[in-house]
């Protein structure tokens, strides 16, 4: 039998994932499992290099820890506005390339099950920023369950 014990969200602070967000609190309440609910924060390679060269070390460093403390309080309001729904839950914050962290942390907490929305970019903006959902598909070490907000559910927002 399959047993779901801890569930990973990954929330971008996008209407995407605010529309998943109420099927990964149900089947984390379905299964009695565990909800860690996380936010990547991207440091992508064009951030530190740059930086650097206008800024000393000590501004960086507080920049970033400004940052931390911003997406720390804007993941604890989302999840304090779905509180009603929401018993327990687990956030965890974290710095890097998402799909690379999300894989990282699913590793390290044993996850049993992926959750997360897709922004269903084509096209051109499927080129230029790849899909973060197509790669945690690709290399995710349990099951992933992908939301894609329809008109009709964009709506509802």
């Amino acid at each position: 039998m399959v047993e779901i014990n801890r569930i990973l969200f990954c929330h971008d602070f996008s209407d995407t994932a605010d529309f998943a967000f109420p099927y990964a609190i149900l089947i984390a309440e379905k299964f009695s499992a565990s909800l860690y609910i996380i936010h990547v924060i991207e440091e992508t390679f064009y951030h530190a290099p740059y930086l650097g060269a206008f800024l000393d070390a000590e501004t960086v460093k507080r920049i970033s820890e400004e940052m931390e403390k911003k997406t720390r309080q804007q993941l604890d309001d989302v999840c304090k506005s779905k509180a009603d729904m929401l018993n327990e839950y687990h956030p965890v914050i974290s710095r890097g390339m998402a799909f690379s962290e999300i894989i990282s942390v699913t590793k390290e907490k044993e996850i049993d099950l992926i959750i997360m929305g897709t922004h269903g970019r084509t096209g051109l903006g499927h080129v230029l920023f790849g899909s973060v959902a197509e790669r945690v598909l690709r290399e995710a070490p349990c099951p992933v369950l992908t939301v894609h907000m329809s008109d009709k559910g964009a709506k509802k927002l």
